[in-house]
């Protein structure tokens, strides 16, 4: 049985592919089952990964952007699900940005109505589809905003499960004021809001762990345990049941 997760960027996917592995034992793997073997391109800033738990397989796809899920899910992933019925579940995980939870869901449903007709946030739903044979098969959908009851991106969650504890939360707040004095000065690398929540994070990173800011982003992200925040636990509890 293989289960699918698109998420906007390789951030997200890291994140997720952690959070996974730690709480629910799935564990990477090159091996990409029958029928389901996609490639990602690496200059569209897409990111494709495989895991493994027992008999199950999971594949976690980094799409480019919050405005490339149409198109990667119909050059990559509409004909193995049409074809070869590849997938029995699939979690759309995006970042709400500053749009409504439902203007995104009327957007998923318009630009991927084969598998969002009934998409709702926040819930598994049943969602029919005819395969090449005209047969009609079931999957699991699942839409997950993030976050749900506030403006923003994965980059606030974040910060939110770092704040949990009150010595980090004081590093994150700081962090943000001087994000926010030099942003005027600083337009030509954070002039849009969703880099300047991403300099908070990565200000943040650079006073935690300063022997560490230049590694990789995977690395930065897999120092902190983010299976014992329980903001994280709370928001991706659907997700972990794929």
């Amino acid at each position: 049985m293989n289960k699918l997760i698109l998420c906007e960027g390789k951030t997200d996917a890291i994140l997720l592919s952690y959070y996974l592995e730690r709480i629910r034992g799935w564990t990477f793997t090159k091996a990409a089952p029958k029928g389901a073997r996609i490639i990602a391109d690496e200059k569209a800033q897409e990111a494709v990964s495989w895991y493994k738990r027992d008999d199950e397989r999971l594949l976690i796809c980094a799409v480019g952007s919050k405005s490339r899920f149409k198109a990667f899910f119909e050059t990559k992933i509409l004909r193995p699900l049409v074809d070869a019925d590849a997938f029995s579940k699939i979690a759309i995980i995006v970042d709400r940005d500053d749009e409504t939870v439902s203007d995104i869901e009327e957007s998923f449903r318009t630009d991927l109505p084969i598998i969002s007709g009934n998409i709702k946030d926040g819930a598994w739903v049943d969602q029919g589809y005819v395969n090449r044979y005209t047969e009609e098969k079931q999957l699991s959908v699942l839409l997950k905003v993030i976050p749900h009851n506030q403006q923003g991106a994965l980059e606030a969650l974040m910060l939110a499960a770092i704040s949990e504890d009150p010595y980090d939360k004081n590093i994150v707040d700081k962090s943000r004021a001087f994000v926010d004095e030099i942003a005027p000065e600083a337009a030509r690398y954070i002039g849009k809001p969703r880099l300047v929540s991403k300099a908070y994070l990565g200000v943040t990173w650079a006073i935690q762990s300063p022997q560490k800011v230049f590694d990789f982003i995977d690395q930065q992200i897999r120092q902190v345990p983010w299976e014992t925040s329980s903001m994280l636990a709370e928001c991706f509890k659907e997700v972990v049941e794929i």
